[in-house]
């Protein structure tokens, strides 16, 4: 299991609005938890301070 922070921001690249740490097994399950929470309409998801995949 790995961590991973799901940032819901205004819009892409703006600014953070929300912050939540999830463990997934995986860059994919992490944008998966990311893209079925309710929080996110848009959403970074980072893995070690680095950006991983992003919901928009």
């Amino acid at each position: 299991m790995k961590l991973y922070r799901i940032n819901k921001v205004t819009k892409p690249g703006g600014v953070v609005v929300k912050k939540k740490d999830v463990l997934a097994v995986s860059d994919a399950e992490a944008l998966q938890r990311a893209a079925e929470s309710r929080d996110c309409p848009v959403c970074e998801i980072l893995k070690d301070g680095q950006q991983v995949g992003a919901i928009v």
